[in-house]
């Protein structure tokens, strides 16, 4: 042990290093109170004389990090035979550099690494479909001038993945995948006859362990919060790490799911860049009890995904088991340092364990027989994901091994009994691995009988895959040689280009869709060309928010061309002045072109009107569609508030007398006639009480996309809903959607003061149960999305304070706030078939702030 002295910037840790080396934290600046680095000097007996090496760190936990990073350096050291009895140090003379080595974010890295880190952040001038949505999911790219200089980087780095082949080396490594749901037991069996290939002898490289169903508490559920992956961490290295051979790479959690990554303690030198990323696919598309944990990094010069996932349960939910995957494929994102974020598709290998629940849709007993017969051939004819993959719904380009194993799912509890329970559950393959890359050869792919804790039984995959090592000398030749050939076609003459169009034009803009148009740029000249979008004079960004140009910057070599995407789609954050005129869907880029000129690309489209995002004064006093109308409405003024002189009318519209039209307006004859609410809201009100009430999961389900677009445009032209999948839970969400893009809530913004005012403590408000009749969304619709952040602490202050905040409120909004409490009270009063309750409207459907993952790995 030895002891990290205290200086003057105040440290005192002791950290276990090994003897022979004594370790002293120098003060990089004795000036500082509050420096954030240091200097790291460790002294060692060498063999002719003293040595010392010393390494700059940021202070805090990356102390720590640095001495493992040096043990583990060590450890690869003496596994080469530089170190045979620890007498002597001359591996780390490989680490001596006559400047401090900083690892104040990560360890610095070898010039080829470091390259090859550039790999990772490489954007195709072409980009992939995939990637589409990543750009549209980010705000405006601002003007960076550093982005610029690492563009011939790139495009080195570029040419380097061309010619990788070149200078690499394939390096054969073991993986072992394994996937189990454990049904919420704790872990009670050893995990030997899982984890261990008696067969193979030589332990793997890698482990990838995934679960499902850690944990089935409500607090689990609601809270995504868990205390379960500490114990099967522990019982993964209590089998696997008797020897201290392994080393955690990275595990994470979300709610029920669990991925634990282990390699060899030997390799961990020769990993960087560790992510890991939870994507909820369950309740309304986003809760945690369903999706998938993801975690990737680079081993040696390959990028490695390993995806744990969980889908939709029951039988006959096949197309849902679908679209969790496309969720989970489409929202796991990678965030890149210098560059767009990684899918799971842009790494080299993926591997795929998880509870994918697809099941066989035969009779229980042909499947029981079959299975006794061991006809799994017969089988898998039938099974859902096999049907599903050669279909290529899902999974395409993913390989799996010959499943010669007894189904996996589902068990009576303690034994290997197929389920006797009621349900009589037909028995299947839900439980599998699978992977997409090439080099991968599967040697073993089994289900584990033995176990009995769970109503599933595990499976692993035992794989041979090839990862690329480079080799110095090899790509130092092969860069200059790039270089050379880039430096020659750049010095012959000044970039030119040809465009394809200088005008892009978007006829009929709906809101929420995406339209897409393509610039063609053409290198005509002798040299590269360097393009890049710059903002207009006085402006930061270069191109509307509505508005996402995909790459904004690229390399062409000369007789080549480059595509550049523009993506328009306008959303609640922009339709809003678009509906009122304020502003139009027209905008002018500047392509610029490093050393040469500038080329203008006008873009113009034609937005039409809707309902969403049109402020509640506007839409009583429409009585035609709003699709009609070419002009802003005229809206009456919006300062007819109520007093205490003119208390509330609570008769102004009878919900359950008429539900079928709204109720008549009570203005005097010299005023325009106007709704007492918009009538697209009552629209879809309407249709879910008289289709909608009994609906299970009623607000709980997430809509169709193409029926709720197709829903946005009956409400905006008059047209009446046509049959669609899903039409009620469809519209459930439009409805949810068009209140919370309402320009000014149901209860206005001038009037948060007044109800946040009343905040005194946030448990006690939390803990506040005001939802008797239907005041629990009084905080929904005051808070914009938190149901409890009021802060009404006792119960007759909601019910002093309720009358106080709606008398004052303008008389559009009163009467909305009126109609709904009447709707949701009725929405209540079928709580038997629709499962639903105050508290879940409030808390789990309404609240737009709601958590549905917790970062519970890290």
């Amino acid at each position: 042990m030895s002891l990290l002295k205290k200086n003057q910037l105040d440290i005192n840790l002791a950290l276990p290093i090994f003897p022979e080396v004594e370790v002293t934290l120098l003060d990089s600046n004795p000036n500082a109170k509050k420096a954030k680095t240091g200097l790291l000097k460790l002294t060692w007996a060498g063999e002719s004389d003293t040595e010392e090496v010393v390494f700059e760190v940021a202070l805090g936990e990356y102390v720590q990090q640095f001495v493992q990073e040096f043990k583990a350096a060590k450890a690869v050291a003496v596994n080469e035979g530089q170190v045979t009895a620890g007498a002597t140090h001359a591996w780390i003379s490989n680490y001596i550099n006559k400047q401090p080595i900083s690892i104040v974010a990560t360890p610095e890295m070898t010039p080829v690494e470091n390259y090859f880190r550039q790999l990772n952040n490489v954007q195709n001038i072409d980009a992939p479909e995939n990637l589409m949505d990543t750009y549209m999911a980010r705000s405006a790219f601002e003007y960076n001038p550093q982005t610029l200089k690492s563009v011939k980087e790139e495009w080195i780095a570029k040419q380097l993945e061309i010619k990788k082949s070149e200078f690499t080396e394939p390096r054969t490594l073991t993986l072992l995948c394994g996937s189990w749901n454990v049904n919420g037991r704790t872990p009670k069996e050893n995990l030997a006859p899982w984890l261990i290939p008696n067969e193979h002898p030589e332990l793997p490289d890698v482990y990838a362990v995934g679960f499902q169903e850690l944990d089935l508490s409500a607090e689990a559920f609601v809270f995504n919060e868990s205390n379960r992956e500490a114990m099967w961490c522990a019982m993964i290295e209590d089998c696997i790490n008797l020897d201290k051979v392994y080393t955690k790479v990275k595990s994470k959690q979300l709610v029920g799911m669990l991925l634990c990554v282990y390699v060899k303690t030997v390799h961990i030198p020769h990993i960087r860049n560790v992510q890991a990323v939870v994507t909820g696919t369950g309740i309304m598309g986003m809760m945690g009890n369903k999706g998938g944990v993801a975690i990737r990094f680079r081993l040696f010069d390959t990028d490695l995904c390993f995806v744990n996932s969980h889908l939709a349960s029951d039988s006959g939910r096949c197309d849902r088991r679908n679209q969790d995957y496309q969720e989970v494929v489409k929202r796991t994102l990678f965030t890149m340092p210098n560059g767009p974020p990684f899918t799971i598709f842009d790494h080299d290998l993926v591997f795929w364990v998880g509870d994918l629940n697809y099941r066989i849709p035969l009779p229980d007993s042909e499947v029981k027989s079959l299975v006794k017969a061991r006809d799994y051939q017969k089988l898998l004819k039938y099974d859902e994901l096999t049907v599903e993959r050669n279909a290529k719904h899902v999974f395409v380009g993913f390989e799996e091994g010959p499943i010669d194993f007894y189904p996996t799912y589902k068990f009576d509890v303690g034994t290997d009994t197929f389920d006797s329970s009621e349900k009589q559950r037909t028995p299947a393959w839900c439980d599998r691995v699978l992977w997409k890359g090439a080099g991968v050869k599967q040697r073993t792919y089994t289900g584990h009988m033995v176990f009995r804790t769970s109503d599933h039984k595990p499976v692993s995959s035992l794989v041979d895959f090839a990862v690329q090592v480079v080799q110095p000398k090899r790509f130092a030749e092969v860069r200059q040689q790039i270089v050379r050939e880039m430096d020659k076609m750049e010095n012959e003459c000044r970039p030119d280009a040809v465009i394809s169009t200088n005008l892009a034009k978007f006829p009929d803009v709906k809101f929420m869709t995406r339209y897409t148009q393509s610039i063609v740029i053409e290198n005509s000249g002798q040299v590269i060309l360097q393009f890049r979008f710059i903002p207009k004079l006085d402006e930061k960004k270069f191109c509307k928010p509505w508005l996402r140009i995909n790459p904004p910057v690229g390399m062409i070599v000369p007789g080549e061309k480059a595509t550049v995407e523009l993506m328009l789609m306008v959303d609640a954050t922009t339709a809003a002045s678009l509906n009122t005129g304020e502003e139009r869907l027209e905008d002018i880029l500047i392509l610029h072109l490093e050393n040469g000129k500038d080329y203008f690309v006008s873009i113009t489209g034609n937005f039409l009107r809707t309902c969403f995002c049109t402020p509640l004064v506007t839409l009583v006093n429409t009585l035609r569609p709003v699709r009609d109308l070419t002009q802003p409405a005229a809206a009456s003024s919006s300062s007819d508030r109520r007093t205490k002189s003119q208390p509330p009318q609570p008769n102004l519209i009878d919900f359950g007398e008429s539900a079928s039209t709204p109720a008549a307006p009570t203005s005097k004859p010299e005023e325009p006639k106007k709704l007492h609410i918009p009538k697209e809201l009552w629209r879809m009100v309407d249709f879910l009480f008289t289709y909608g009430l009994d609906e299970d999961n009623l607000f709980a389900t997430s809509g169709n996309e193409q029926s709720m677009e197709l829903i946005r445009e009956c409400l905006d032209t008059g047209l009446p809903f046509e049959t669609m999948p899903d039409a009620v839970h469809s519209i459930s969400e439009c409805l949810i959607r068009f209140l919370e893009a309402l320009p000014d809530p149901v209860i206005p913004f001038v009037h948060y003061q007044r109800c946040l005012d009343s905040n005194s403590n946030y448990t006690l408000c939390k803990q506040v149960s005001c939802c008797e009749r239907g005041f629990l969304f009084f905080f929904f619709f005051c808070s914009r999305g938190c149901y409890y952040c009021v802060g009404l602490t006792q119960r007759f202050v909601c019910w002093w304070l309720l009358p106080q905040v709606l008398t004052q409120l303008p008389s559009e909004h009163y009467n909305l706030f009126v109609y709904l409490m009447a709707f949701l009270r009725e929405v209540l009063s079928h709580a038997v078939t629709n499962g639903l309750s105050a508290e879940k409207l409030g808390a789990y459907l309404f609240s737009t702030e709601w958590e549905t993952s917790t970062d519970v790995g890290d």
